[in-house]
Parts: C-alpha cells; structure tokens; sequence
C-alpha cells in the first residue's frame, strides 16, 4: 500500500486511497495486497478486487464474476464491462456495497 500511496501527488488523493484500503480490508483482513497494473490488488489467493484513484473518480475493479451478481446495485456506478467509478469523495463512496462484492467475490 505505501508503493501506492507514494505515486500519489495530492494529500486528497492520498485519503481516499487509505479509506478505500480500511474498507476492503475489513472484510479481507488475510488478503495480499500488492500493486499490480498499477493498482492496489487484493489477493485471497485468487484475484478478489482492485482499486485505483484517478484524477475524476475512484475506480473500482471488482473482476467480472460479481458484475452479474450485483447488477441492480452496481448500475449507477458501472463504467464500461468491469469498472465501477465513485465520486472522489470519502461521504460518497459506497462502503457497504464494496465490502459486500469483496466478501462476495472471494466466496464465490
């Protein structure tokens, strides 16, 4: 997480990386978190998520397996076939929503 961190430029920025780590990994305390396509990836042991903040949104990269699953609740955020984007806002990110696709994801 502190690779991550340390390509990020904004203290903003830099925020809401660490709040989008504490929720995932609450729900993922033993996963291996490693940068990977310049992300933060969270392994379990196989891939469960990744995010990444981006100059307009926070991207989250749940995999493809859970977008079906998920598709009412994800429908406002989903961009493109993988990509969920969320205002780049602490108050708007949807907690309940990633720790349920992660919990999902690695059960499934």
């Amino acid at each position: 997480m502190d690779e991550y961190l340390a390509t990020l430029t904004d203290s903003d920025d830099k925020i809401l990386a660490k709040k989008m780590h504490q929720i995932i990994s609450e729900v993922l305390p033993d996963a291996e978190v490693r940068l990977s396509y310049g992300l933060v990836g969270y392994y379990q042991p196989k891939q469960i998520c990744f995010f990444g903040i981006n100059k307009q949104h926070i991207g989250f990269y749940p995999t493809d397996k859970p977008i079906k699953h998920f598709e009412k609740e994800i429908s406002p955020y989903l961009s493109g076939k993988t990509t969920l984007r969320f205002p780049k806002s602490e108050a708007a990110i949807p907690v309940d929503l990633i720790q349920e696709i992660a919990v999902w994801n690695l059960n499934n």
